[in-house]
């Protein structure tokens, strides 16, 4: 079996008999990556911010946004801003005026009219965080070696990104992760 969810998400939602205490112990304590995240993403007609050489990204700690990138395409095909919040456990995500008022800010007043805004509250995904999980923050345990060999005598494979020992939280993480446990159950038949 592939277990290509979080650890800890995997080891607070299902039932696992016999994983054993150290490599439990781990997966519990293992951040979700996106786990306590906000993600927001802002399109916009164009983007303005370049026509006044602006980068499009900033990182902040002012506003709900802490980080925010450029995802345009080249030249005017795509617009968008996207950013992260990292909200406390307990408080709601941020809300729409909120995240233009600091894209305004940051960026000018045409950042208040985008055409599409989404925001999308991880911490409310049953099947990615689940409440255990969310206010984990030792982000040592990410790669942890416990995760590199297979658990249960060899039937259960680690491959989500928190489990891979290079770029964990990446896209280069997970699909590392994912290789790793294919190899290994194609080693083991």
């Amino acid at each position: 079996m592939i277990h290509a969810v979080p650890p800890a998400t995997a080891v607070a939602s299902i039932a696992i008999d016999q994983l054993g205490d150290a490599v439990n112990s781990v997966a519990a304590a293992t951040p979700v990556w996106m786990g306590g995240t906000v993600k927001v993403v802002v399109r916009y007609e164009r983007p303005f911010w370049r026509d006044v050489g602006l980068a499009g990204s900033a990182f902040s700690h002012v506003g709900p946004l802490r980080e925010i990138h450029d995802m345009s395409g080249r030249g005017e095909m795509l617009a968008a801003l996207f950013g992260f919040a990292y909200p406390d456990p307990d408080e709601p995500g941020p809300g729409r005026y909120a995240v233009l008022d600091q894209l305004v800010a940051l960026f000018g007043p045409e950042a208040a009219a985008p055409t599409d805004l989404w925001i999308h509250d991880w911490r409310l995904e049953p099947f990615t965080v689940v409440p255990e999980t969310l206010g984990l923050t030792d982000y040592t345990t990410h790669g942890h070696c416990a995760f590199e060999q297979p658990s249960l005598a060899g039937r259960l494979h680690w491959a989500s990104t928190e489990t891979a020992p290079e770029a964990p939280g990446h896209i280069e993480g997970a699909l590392a992760a994912a290789e790793r446990a294919v190899a290994a159950v194609i080693a083991h038949g």
